[in-house]
């Protein structure tokens, strides 16, 4: 029996620089970030270190999120009901229509609710247990959000939270599509949602993660750049609703990509905190499983590279990507989070949108007809998405 194929029929983003497609579409066009001073006077940041984030809390949510219900939620949360509306408002379902077809519920999250954790943390060390709250207690941990998204749409299918950072967005679709081609839920909104507080900030400045200023002061992720020195975190959303096809075209509305096929992997070489450089065996199990999937090296026309100016982070993609693609023509490579950042999905947000000629730069050429995305962690673990335009 064949699977059913699973489609896109919704895209919901809030991002620093701003929310819905269309602002994605100029931003990535422009090839400029939208880049926002750190608050940091709580003095966790090192002096003459990183100071800039794409912040995305100045969005005004409240056409899918009413400041009433917004007041007890965490920020990451916030992000995450207020993309999941904007996704179903684009693909035409109501509350209802989640609530009847048993709609999984798929996010993934790099750092979780961290202002919330921080404050719950900071409340028992400084007054004792008896001083922790319940509000910050219920928004403190890492699958608040997609919890948030179930309560708040009426989603009674599996409400799953990913937590493998940088391939995390990758990894829940490809488990929301797996919901839907064995029959467990009719709809899915997956996707990935992330808040860059202070905290964070400072950690990842710390560990060098992050683009330091330049002589101009500039602070951006230049991927594949030979003298990169990081990524500039981003906090936001996205949320994409995933359905079978059929039920799709039966609605008509329209689709726009379909999800041909999804690849994991794990290098074993990776450090907990850091890049490995297993991309021979990394490449090899893309080429092996995509082989098994009816697709080669050949069959792309786009690669949308998770690259983002981390130092070895990109070293490892270059590499896997030449293993992959081997004596063949590579294909177009985008790099989206020079503008959209690391975290938050935006990536995956603008994967969507090349497959309509939105966001590509000049030289591009038009729309592509299937694509790779791909997604490389710190701590080993590596995913790619197959889409195809429909």
């Amino acid at each position: 029996m064949s699977r059913e194929s699973v489609v896109v029929t919704g895209l919901g983003t809030i991002l620093g620089c701003g929310p819905g497609r269309t602002a994605l579409a100029e931003a990535l066009a422009s090839g400029r970030p939208h880049l926002a001073a750190v608050d940091t006077s709580s003095g966790y940041h090192l002096p003459g270190g990183p100071r800039l984030a794409s912040l995305a809390h100045h969005v005004d949510l409240s056409p899918w999120l009413p400041p009433r219900a917004a007041r007890r939620l965490s920020q990451p949360s916030k992000f995450a009901v207020a993309a999941a509306r904007m996704a179903l408002e684009g693909a035409v379902l109501t509350a209802d229509d989640v609530a009847e077809q048993g709609t999984a519920v798929v996010l993934a999250t790099a750092f979780g609710t961290a202002r919330f954790a921080e404050a719950l943390i900071r409340d028992i060390l400084t007054q004792g247990p008896e001083a922790a709250s319940p509000f910050h207690f219920s928004e403190s941990v890492a699958n608040a959000p997609a919890a948030q998204v179930a309560i708040a749409l009426g989603a009674h299918g599996a409400n799953v939270a990913v937590t493998q950072r940088e391939a995390g967005p990758i990894l829940a679709v490809a488990a929301g599509a797996r919901e839907i081609e064995l029959g467990r839920s009719r709809l899915a909104l997956v996707g990935a949602t992330d808040e860059i507080n202070p905290l964070v900030h400072a950690i990842l400045g710390r560990f060098r993660a992050l683009a330091m200023p330049d002589a101009a002061g500039h602070e951006q992720g230049r991927p594949f750049d030979p003298e990169r020195n990081g990524f500039h975190a981003a906090e936001g959303s996205t949320v994409l609703v995933l359905e079978g096809e059929r039920s799709a075209r039966l609605r008509g509305v329209e689709v726009l990509a379909r999800v041909r096929s999804s690849v994991r992997a794990f290098d074993p070489t990776a450090p907990p905190h850091d890049w490995g450089h297993g991309a021979e065996t990394l490449a090899d199990r893309l080429r092996a499983q995509l082989q098994r999937d009816g697709l080669e090296a050949k069959d792309f026309d786009l690669v949308v590279s998770g690259a983002s100016g981390s130092r070895r982070g990109d070293a490892l993609e270059s590499d896997v990507l030449n293993h992959f693609f081997a004596a063949g023509r590579i294909p177009p490579i985008a790099t989206p989070k020079s503008v959209v950042g690391e975290y938050g999905g935006g990536a995956l947000a603008a994967a969507i949108l090349a497959l309509s000629g939105e966001g590509l730069p000049p030289g591009f050429g038009g729309r592509p007809r299937r694509l790779l995305t791909s997604a490389l962690a710190a701590g080993g673990a590596s995913a790619w998405l197959v889409l195809e335009s429909p």
